[in-house]
């Protein structure tokens, strides 16, 4: 592969405008092209980041021989469609999360991968957090003693887009958007280790005027030794965002919050125009937003890993394993009981449906 890596984004939303933010910072990569579907929109995302070229749709974006890797920021439902037809033009990926609403578009995903030798990554940034990645390293150090619970929680008031109101679309509600986040946490701190069972509970309590989907979830995951995983994601918070992390040992606790330790905080009775601090009242300015929430990091390994042939700190495989963890985390929440793993049911192509749709012929226990 060349020196410089040519890379071409699909999608010319929030995530898109953050990838290629981040990608810019690093010296051994390119972004040389965009697409979208909507040409206004995806030639005023390319023209105003002074992206070379635009393609209307990704069917041209994945065939351009300028473009190495194709990074995919847009809804969830096309995120299979996109990946593989990236992946059979011989272009690595970087795939922001969730990988796939189902079980069979995410096994195809890395299976094609794999075959093809070729990155597919996972877009999981809170694994790249510098907080995050300091306090995994004090527990692994032992200065806890053994962790016998991690927590992770992302919490906010709603999502930016009305996409992610639709369950066709996003395949779920908070658990599809940031419920993911906390699970790949509290996984990667622990060292992936395998899950053994699922606990969820999940309400509509702040948009059931506008949603059918839970709008705040909390699941509990019991791994192979015994430790806990406490994963906790809402759209129902007033007052701003929450993201934290907390490791409990025997011998100690690590304690990492991700937006409210910046050194700079601010009180406005209106907001502040033309900033993302727009709320009113208190506010924890984000000073260095891009590096603080890992996105160049991420990238960064993932740029790495395409030109080393090395599996990125989050891989495919790894969204996969989240996958099973949602569904079986809906599928908990609808039959009211704990759900062993594996946990592989086939034909579950919206996840939401198992806890909106309860199906107890599905059972609690493993299915191969």
């Amino acid at each position: 592969m060349a020196d410089r890596i040519g890379v071409g984004i699909v999608g010319s939303g929030y995530i898109a405008q953050t990838h290629l933010d981040s990608l810019r910072l690093l010296p051994n990569c390119e972004v040389v092209a965009t697409a979208d579907v909507d040409k206004g929109r995806g030639e005023a995302f390319a023209s105003g980041n002074g992206v070379p070229k635009f393609h209307l749709g990704h069917e041209a974006l994945v065939k351009d021989p300028a473009v190495d890797a194709v990074v995919i920021g847009v809804p969830n439902c096309f995120h299979y469609r996109i990946v593989m037809d990236a992946l059979e033009a011989d272009k690595h990926v970087i795939c922001e999360k969730p990988l796939a609403l189902s079980l069979e578009e995410g096994e195809a995903m890395v299976r094609t991968a794999e075959e093809k030798g070729l990155v597919l990554g996972y877009a999981e940034e809170l694994c790249y957090v510098p907080k995050f990645i300091r306090a995994r390293e004090m527990v692994n150090s032992g200065g806890i003693g053994k962790p016998y619970l991690v927590r992770q929680c992302e919490k906010h008031a709603g999502p930016y887009s009305p996409w992610f109101w639709k369950e066709e679309e996003a395949g779920g509600g908070i658990l599809m958007d940031m419920g993911c986040h906390a699970i790949s946490c509290i996984h990667w701190v622990l060292g992936k280790p395998r899950v053994k069972s699922v606990y969820a509970h999940m309400g509509t309590y702040l948009h059931g005027e506008i949603t059918k989907e839970e709008d705040h979830v909390i699941i509990l995951m019991e791994f192979e030794d015994g430790t806990l995983g406490q994963a906790e994601a809402s759209w129902a918070l007033k007052g701003g965002m929450d993201s934290t992390l907390e490791v409990f040992g025997t011998e100690g606790v690590v304690y990492a919050d991700l937006l409210k330790g910046m050194g700079l905080k601010a009180f406005s009775e209106n907001g502040f125009p033309g900033s993302f601090e727009t709320d009113k009242g208190w506010t924890w300015p984000d000073y260095e937003a891009l590096w603080n929430n890992g996105y160049p990091q991420e990238n960064r390994n993932f740029i790495e890993c395409m030109r080393s042939g090395e599996t990125p700190e989050q891989s495919g495989r790894d969204g996969l394993d989240i996958i099973e963890i949602i569904v079986a985390a809906y599928h908990s929440a609808g039959i009211g009981q704990k759900v062993l793993l594996p946990f592989k049911p086939r034909g579950v192509k919206v996840p939401v449906r198992l806890w909106q749709q309860p199906r107890p012929e599905l059972g609690a226990g493993p299915i191969p």
